[in-house]
């Protein structure tokens, strides 16, 4: 007889399609299932889930409603930080107590669903792939099934987060960043390891029908597209790139740009999408500035871009679209912070700028739209370096490591 193949159940909690289940994807479909059997589970409808049926993988669905939002850390540090003027003590009551509702109200419901699927499917690992999910930290304690957290956030760990914690086997962080964020939290040094994000390199280095996605926005031959992909949250400077296309187009008048992506329902997101379309008519841009909405052919937009920016404000925990314009040999704008600085090499792979400076990056735009050579050289050298770093095989291999030292 065969050995068992140990069945890794792989936890996907949030219902849209970001990097978290992309590289999911790219992980199940490059695993060595002769060693393992992945099963996906979702906590309510996910786009993504189709996708992985296609692969043959077992999919389970914790419910077809999605499940209520527990509000993300940010938000209560939000609401502890208005507490403030009355005292520490309060704000760190506040915040203990909060937590520990939470954590009976919607936490342990959950955990315990999710331990009864873990011994219903005999799974002999959990791969916890978005954050600490304190129901899968449970549910995998309460079965004593050794667990894997990927942690894919900057945000700092709860009281209770960092206490559950400790029952984790290994973390997986997709930049040095992360892990930097995780050891000031206490996870110790020998915890963990990086592990970068995979890329489909050859999808996004074989991209064609460039020219018909240029006529469908209406591109004339002479224009020069600079593109900013990535969801429209209000941290992602998109107004700092509009305030650069506004310097640029001053100098160079046949550069347009496209703004690739959607805003979720959250009111902050919502009113920084409208924020934006009131500034690119305040700059004088409506003629220049495309917003595409959400988009599936990410690798014909890279393909067809001059210039692919990525203008977070904040720490950005890896900054996949980087890596993908990259794989498309396209020269990258990208603002120094976080996981990005494990990404770009300044000057060599691409053009590293503060962050929230939007005369430095329109200067660096200006730069490699007015040296194509240079940019050309840039492009391919980073071309280079995502394929020997950021392949998908390499990622698996990585991953199948720690699997294989945690079930030992």
């Amino acid at each position: 007889m065969k050995p068992k193949r140990p069945r890794i159940l792989y936890i996907e909690k949030p219902t849209d399609v970001g990097g978290s289940v992309i590289s999911l994807y790219e992980l199940v479909r490059g695993l060595d299932t002769s060693l393992y059997e992945p099963i996906v589970l979702f906590y309510g409808p996910n786009p993504y889930r189709e996708q992985f049926r296609t692969l043959g993988v077992k999919v389970i669905t914790l419910s077809e409603q999605p499940q209520p939002a527990t509000p993300p850390p940010s938000s209560q540090r939000d609401i502890a930080a208005s507490l403030g003027r009355y005292s520490n003590r309060l704000v760190t009551g506040y915040r203990a107590a909060k937590q520990v509702y939470l954590l009976a109200r919607c936490e342990w419901p959950l955990a315990k669903r999710v331990a009864r699927l873990i011994e219903d499917e005999t799974i002999d690992l959990v791969h916890d792939n978005n954050s600490l999910h304190q129901d899968a930290v449970i549910a995998a304690r309460m079965t004593r099934v050794p667990q894997v957290c990927h942690v894919r956030t900057l945000y700092q760990f709860s009281c209770v987060e960092r206490y559950l914690a400790r029952s984790v086997n290994t973390f997986i962080y997709i930049s040095s960043a992360v892990e930097r964020s995780c050891r000031n939290m206490g996870i110790p040094a020998d915890g963990g390891q990086v592990v970068h994000n995979p890329i489909d390199v050859e999808v996004f280095g074989q991209a064609d029908g460039v020219s018909e996605l240029r006529a469908e926005f209406g591109l004339a031959d002479q224009d020069r597209l600079i593109s900013n992909v990535g969801r429209l949250d209000w941290w992602k400077g998109h107004d700092d790139f509009l305030r650069a296309m506004a310097e640029v187009t001053r100098s160079l008048p046949n550069t347009k740009a496209l703004i690739v992506g959607t805003a979720d329902s959250m009111p902050r997101n919502q009113a920084y999408y409208q924020g934006l379309g009131q500034l690119v008519t305040e700059l004088g841009l409506s003629n220049r500035v495309i917003f595409t909405g959400f988009r599936t052919d990410i690798p014909r937009i890279m393909a067809a871009s001059d210039v692919v920016v990525h203008s977070a404000s904040k720490p950005e925990p890896f900054g996949r679209v980087i890596v993908e314009a990259m794989a498309a040999g396209r020269p990258i704008v990208a603002t120094a912070a976080g996981g990005v600085l494990d990404i770009v090499e300044d000057q060599v792979t691409g053009l590293l700028v503060p962050p929230r400076n939007a005369a430095v990056m329109a200067q660096a735009i200006q730069r490699l739209l007015n040296n194509r050579e240079e940019a050309g050289l840039i492009g391919q050298r980073a071309q280079q370096d995502a394929r020997e770093r950021f392949s998908v095989e390499r990622h698996v291999t990585a991953i199948q490591d720690i699997y294989q030292k945690v079930l030992v």
